[in-house]
This record gives C-alpha cells, structure tokens and sequence, in this order.
C-alpha cells in the first residue's frame, strides 16, 4: 500500500489481551529533538533521562528515519492534514485505533490543530495519545474521538487536572499500587477506554539514579 506517512501496524501490548476489539496503527516523530523554534518534546522534564523512547529499537536507523519523515511532513500543517486523511481513508478499513506519539508530542498548537482536523475526519475510529505538551490549548474544538491522557513528570505539572484522563511513572508495580493506579504497562486499553489513574512502571533499558527512583517514587 502506498502511503504519504509512516505508520506503524498493530500494537504488541494490545495484542496481549484484547484480540480483535481494538486494532491499533501508530504514528510517531522523534522523541526530545530539537529544532528551529522548537523541541518535538515540549514539555519534557525528568523524563529526558529514562526516555524509551530514545533506547532500543527507536535508535535503529529504520526507526529514526521513519520518524524523520513524518516530523518533516507535519511541518506544513494543511499538507499533512491531507496527507494523514488520505492515509487514514484506506487503513481505517482495517485500523480502528490510532495510537499517537509512541515516540515525540505535540510540538505545537498548530500541529496539535492538525491532529484535531484529522480525528474529527474520522468520528468511528479512536485516536489517542499521552502527552505533557499542557501549555497547549488541547480542549478547544477537540472531538471527542480524541482521547488525551496527560502526563506527570514535565515541566507544565501545574497544569495538570487529576480529575481527567492523566497517567504517572513509578518505579515499581508496588509504589503503582499503592498509589491506586490501574497498570497501563500491560495494554494500553485503560488510555483507550479513558481510565483516570494509569500508572506505567518504568522499564527501559537505561538503570534509574536514586534521584530518579526518589523522583517517581
């Protein structure tokens, strides 16, 4: 298939325990990287340093590139709104699920729009994507098969309303639980479904500092 964006097919934490109920496609930019007039990762904080995005697979040129691309053609707003729609109008035959920024933000109120137009384009298909770009403007005009989970850890906490849709890093399973925060690490069905309180358990491959461990703790 032909495609004016690179997508990436299926989700394997989804796979783990949903089946067919939800099929996921991803699409990502990179992660923490700066560029004229900006950082793809806004509002990043502590979570530069364990950032999995920035370890693994996502390192291998492949990765990279594909993400290159796609951050390249967001630039130009109304052209990526066409090219995403277009995309979309074929893959939501087999995709009901769009998984934003598995790798990157929103860099921008622009670019966040974008996402806006192109979800509002497809009101049967599910989009959704953790961010901590909170500076943004992200409730204005956003239909409500957009489904944002905001994110502790950067620099707009403040901003955060825990009444929503929000998810934080621990250290282990047991601070995770101690805290009352549904496991997110296992599937991604609590931010799809629009749990509260989704906890993730750090597992990169990058060893925690105390003050980091202190941090998520």
């Amino acid at each position: 298939m032909n495609l004016n964006l690179k997508w990436t097919m299926g989700n394997a934490k989804l796979v783990k325990t949903s089946g067919e109920a939800y099929r996921v496609l991803g699409f990502g930019i990179p992660a923490d990287m700066s560029f004229d007039g900006g950082n793809t990762c806004p509002g990043a904080n502590a979570c530069r340093g364990v950032c999995y995005a920035k370890q693994g697979r996502y390192i291998m040129a492949g990765v990279k590139n594909a993400r290159m691309h796609n951050f390249n053609a967001s630039r130009d707003a109304a052209s990526f709104v066409s090219s995403a729609i277009a995309d979309l109008t074929r893959l939501v035959k087999r995709y009901n699920v769009v998984r934003l920024h598995d790798s990157g933000d929103f860099y921008s109120q622009e670019y966040l729009n974008a996402w806006k137009a192109i979800a509002n384009a497809f009101p049967n298909t599910i989009f959704y994507a953790y961010t901590k770009s909170l500076h943004l403007d992200i409730e204005s005009d956003k239909p409500a098969n957009l489904r944002i989970i905001q994110s502790l850890g950067g620099k707009y906490d403040e901003k955060i309303n825990l009444s929503l849709p929000h998810s934080r890093i621990f250290s282990t399973h047991a601070d995770r639980i101690a805290e009352d925060y549904i496991d997110g690490n296992v599937s991604d069905i609590p931010a799809i479904e629009g749990e509260i309180n989704i906890g993730l358990v750090y597992h990169g491959n990058r060893k925690l500092t105390s003050a980091q461990n202190e941090f998520f703790r």
